[in-house]
């Protein structure tokens, strides 16, 4: 632990010189006697913390993208620079990055300790004390949570040490948790009051911050390795306490709750808690720029000319599985994918790339390499994404905890208790949110009635009337028809724009007078489809088909006879296409509860966990392996570098390993199985 205790010290805040660090005598060394006097020195104190949950080592990086990307929803498309990061579970406890998250987790408890020793030595008000200090038990406790969930027992550490306190054995899981709770239960009495819809922003730790986060506390404890299932009960109580708050509620638009987060619009409802980054309100603790939306996100290069252009790595795509997951709408017939009611699927598992100059969306059709489209830099501030062509400091919040994440516990946890019966309302209230029909009735398909002939180039599609707004999609051509239609956007999912009637859909685009047309256009009038070959204005007088007939020309502009127009038409939901059939067992339900989390959480770093905590992980993957070398996943069109990830598994990857650098200097420790 030596070292730790140097690199904590080092991290506060500023107050050591590296200079003078390893002198014998210390001349500018700022006791925490000397330091701890004011609120602003306690809430700098506090404000370090935060900043250093952003590193790389932490949430700016790792905890989202380097050991939990190698599941059944997310797999590297990386070779060797990819077991450099541990996608591919060819790590060892060498690695830079598994001592990363070791290390900075202690860094952040060595300050914290400082800080809780010294907090009642400041002249300060008490309301403000004891939110600093809440705050300071919760994250003391939140990083011991990391420190456990990634490494099982390790050396519980709740004061300062000295600089020859070195050897310390590992606590067990089970005494962990229970400081974990004994922190966060009494930061949550003395954050009464404290809530992120006062403050107007939730990247600091507020009340219902504690109590989510604390019910997933719970949920891991009654999961493997600890297997106490009386916590389940203690689910319940702390989902509970986040439901019946009344402050928390789940965004009507799915894909807005992560554009938010990449404009520096704070969602205080839908997001619990997230960590903040650049751009974060005034006041607030915020670090300058993070790896979100890159390593695990929709690939771009930068073009200095195009100010819209990101950088974004996509060193993972999401699985054929997670895409599979995901309803689709049987009798839609657009290829080479049909249309999903759940807004969710085509939000994180985009199927196109920004490539070439100048830069432009490049579609993808292999379903093993569609993009992890949750986390979207394109819609970053421009100034943020792309100055000159060189990227900037990317801006994105890391969302820690989300309201659906409650209702799915308190799912899970009902079902565990008390069977299935009261689990449908929670996990029904996160499917109508997926299918956009949380507050109305939206688009549910598009069918082409007649497919039409002589189309060259797809058509525009065009949906308008039946009360509602925003529902779009797009034509898919062959051999000169339009075989499918692709609904892309159900609605605008907002106030006023939900669906009352079928809307009535237009295929192509109808004949102007008084229209410019250029050449190679094609038009409707009527029942006839042209193509512009001449470009000009047209008049108040349409082409005209008839026998023979193949060509008209209106002031300039001669129109070709091309064929006859396609028309479709809509359907749109009844408000109960999302529910869970009703019916299930407890078994079967917790088996949808698995599938929803992936659906609804996918890319937020808790997969891996989860397949843990439900006690099969290795046999999990093992099955998955080899369903995907069976589904494509192996071919060159799939992904046969994460597929050769999921077939390095082993029951060592339960755990990481405990560093080395660690192992070296303290003695007491012990290495996790298998490493």
């Amino acid at each position: 632990m030596k070292r730790i205790c140097i690199i904590a010290c080092l991290a506060m805040a500023g107050l050591t010189s590296c200079k003078k660090f390893l002198d014998t005598k210390q001349t500018d060394f700022y006791s925490p006697d000397a330091y701890y006097k004011t609120e602003a020195q306690l809430q700098q104190a506090l404000n370090g913390v935060y900043g250093d949950l952003m590193r790389p080592e932490l949430y700016a990086q790792v905890m989202g993208f380097n050991f939990v990307s190698g599941t059944d929803e997310l797999l590297s498309n990386r070779g060797a620079d990819g077991d450099a990061r541990g996608l591919r579970y060819n790590y060892d406890a060498s690695l830079v990055h598994v001592a990363g998250i070791w290390r900075y987790c202690y860094v952040g408890i060595g300050n914290l300790n400082s800080l809780l020793e010294n907090i009642d030595k400041a002249s300060v008000d008490e309301a403000r004390r004891n939110i600093i200090k809440g705050q300071a038990l919760f994250l003391r406790g939140y990083f011991y949570f990391l420190l456990t969930s990634n490494y099982g027992d390790v050396p519980l550490v709740l004061r300062s040490l000295a600089i020859n306190e070195v050897n310390m054995p590992a606590t067990p899981q089970k005494g962990v948790y229970e400081q974990i709770v004994k922190d966060m239960k009494e930061a949550e009495t003395l954050l009464a009051g404290h809530t992120s819809s006062k403050l107007g922003y939730n990247d600091v730790v507020t009340q219902t911050a504690v109590q989510a986060v604390l019910a997933r506390v719970y949920l891991y404890w009654a999961g493997y390795p600890q297997n106490d299932m009386t916590k389940y009960a203690d689910v319940i109580t702390y989902t509970d306490k986040v439901i019946n708050s009344g402050l928390h509620a789940l965004h009507p638009d799915y894909r807005q709750v992560f554009i938010n987060l990449s404009q520096d619009l704070y969602d205080v409802k839908e997001n619990i808690w997230e960590i903040g980054s650049a751009g974060a309100a005034a006041g607030v603790v915020n670090k300058s720029g993070n790896d979100i939306g890159n390593f695990v996100g929709i690939q771009s290069g930068l073009v200095a000319t195009d100010p819209t252009s990101y950088s974004a790595a996509a060193w993972v795509w999401p699985t054929r599985k997670l895409f599979e997951t995901y309803e689709a709408d049987a009798s839609n017939t657009a290829t080479p994918f049909k249309s999903s009611p759940d807004v969710r699927r085509d939000w994180n598992c985009a199927n196109f790339i920004y490539g070439g100059t100048p830069r432009a969306k490049q579609a993808r059709v292999n379903v093993w390499q569609l993009s992890a489209g949750k986390f979207r830099r394109e819609y970053c501030p421009q100034s943020i994404r792309n100055t000159n062509g060189v990227g900037g400091t990317y801006n994105i919040n890391w969302p820690v905890i989300r309201y659906s994440d409650v209702l799915l516990m308190r799912a899970e946890a009902e079902n565990f208790v008390n069977g299935p019966g009261n689990a449908y309302t929670y996990i029904n209230q996160v499917r109508k949110r997926a299918y956009g029909i949380q507050n109305g009735n939206v688009v549910k398909s598009v069918t082409v009635v007649n497919q039409g002939t002589g189309y060259t180039v797809a058509p525009v599609v065009t949906i308008t009337g039946g009360g509602g707004a925003g529902a779009t999609a797009t034509a898919v051509i062959a051999g000169g028809k339009v075989t499918g239609i692709y609904l892309s956007s159900p609605g605008a999912l907002t106030a006023g724009s939900y669906y009352s009637s079928a809307p009535t859909v237009v295929i192509g685009t109808a004949w102007s007078a008084g229209t410019a047309y250029t050449a190679n256009q094609q038009i409707a009038n009527g029942g006839n489809l042209y193509t512009v070959t001449t470009a000009g204005t047209a008049t108040s007088t349409p082409p005209t088909h008839t026998s023979g007939a193949s060509s008209a020309a209106v002031t300039g502009a001669v129109f070709t006879y091309a064929g006859t127009v396609a028309t479709a038409t809509a359907a749109i939901t009844t408000g109960t296409e999302a529910d869970l059939p009703a019916g299930f067992s407890r078994e079967a339900f917790q088996l949808a509860i698995r599938d929803e989390r992936m659906r609804e959480l996918c890319f937020e770093a808790l997969r891996k966990a989860d397949l843990i905590r439900w006690g099969n992980f290795v046999g999990d993957m093992q099955t998955f392996a080899a369903w995907a070398a069976a589904n494509g996943a192996g071919l060159a069109s799939g992904n046969a570098n994460g597929l050769q990830g999921l077939q390095n598994i082993s029951a060592r990857h339960v755990l990481l390993p405990k560093p080395t650098y660690e192992l070296n200097l303290n003695r007491d420790l012990v290495q996790n199985p298998g490493w």
